[in-house]
């Protein structure tokens, strides 16, 4: 697994919850795009972590 992308991970996760306490609002748009954003991340490292991906 690539630690670059744990790290982006990371990096977007704390980014999001800064921006959600700022905000005090878990609907504004900024703390949405930013979950979006993390959703696609993690679907990549899901991917990548598939066990039929690892065997090749």
């Amino acid at each position: 697994m690539d630690n670059q992308l744990l790290l982006q991970l990371e990096e977007l996760r704390n980014e999001m919850v800064e921006t959600a306490l700022i905000e005090k609002d878990l609907l504004h748009r900024d703390v949405l795009i930013l979950s979006q954003s993390l959703d696609k991340l993690i679907v990549q490292i899901q991917w990548e972590r598939r066990p039929e991906r690892r065997a090749n």
